[in-house]
């Protein structure tokens, strides 16, 4: 008879798999609890959750939750950050603490339901973050206006400094 406790827990991360679809699979052996703590508190100040998981129950909540091809990564101990749509940052924040610990690493990661290994999750960590893109848009949009206004204004200026030597040769 299986446990509750188990069937809990299986629920318990099938809700964060279909509420938080994104995920990055970590191997947190070697690091102290501190450190997962500090980890867990970066993660969730970006509405981000970090989960150390056993490998069968994580297995029955992913195949639950309709997520295939997963197996060959889910090995030795694992921990996930359950991720939002702010997945590139939840990926920095783990590529940084990774550099800081060299026992931290992560191996796979789901995103839109599509499997990527660790070294395209380090190229997502690298892409810039929706702030810097949204802002490098806006600049790029922005320019033209701000070109033809600056070039108005210079036209003005010149016709008013224009009509002023007139006015000024009238005056003499």
């Amino acid at each position: 008879m299986v446990k509750q406790y188990k069937i809990d827990a299986v629920d318990d991360l099938v809700s964060k798999l279909e509420n938080r679809g994104n995920i990055i699979l970590t191997d947190y052996s070697g690091i102290k609890v501190k450190e997962l703590n500090s980890l867990r508190n970066m993660l969730r100040e970006k509405d981000a959750e970090y989960k150390i998981v056993k490998n069968n129950l994580f297995k029955l909540a992913l195949e639950k939750a309709g997520y295939e091809g997963m197996d060959d990564h889910i090995k030795g101990p694992i921990a996930v950050a359950f991720a939002g749509e702010d997945v590139g940052e939840i990926a920095k924040i783990l590529k940084n603490f990774a550099k800081e610990y060299e026992a931290f690493s992560y191996s796979a990661g789901v995103l839109d339901r599509v499997i990527y290994n660790e070294d395209q999750i380090k190229q997502i960590a690298d892409l810039p973050s929706l702030d810097v893109v949204l802002s490098q848009v806006m600049s790029m949009i922005n320019a033209p206006s701000s070109g033809i206004a600056m070039g108005m204004n210079q036209v003005m200026a010149s016709l008013a400094r224009g009509i002023n030597a007139v006015a000024e040769a009238n005056n003499q």
